[in-house]
């Protein structure tokens, strides 16, 4: 199984919101991203369920830079 296979399944989170969001991002962005971003995607994927909720909704933020702009990236395409 490749990388982007890999983080595909990491990215099925189980619950409908958390998949849409990450998959988006996922296949949309990351190839292109700078390797910081892709490095920083790959961390929030290590986050439990509840914390990434929170940051991807905006309930809290992201104290490490480069998730923070990962997080920006999924919410301005789907919060505009």
């Amino acid at each position: 199984m490749g990388e982007f296979s890999k983080l595909e399944w990491r990215c099925r989170r189980g619950t409908k919101e958390l998949d849409l969001l990450l998959l988006g991002y996922l296949r949309h962005h990351y190839l292109d991203a700078e390797l910081y971003l892709q490095q920083a995607f790959r961390c929030l994927l290590e986050m439990q369920d509840p914390e990434l909720y929170d940051l991807l909704t905006g309930k809290i933020r992201a104290s490490d830079t480069g998730i923070a702009d990962v997080v920006a990236a999924i919410r301005s395409r789907y919060y505009g």
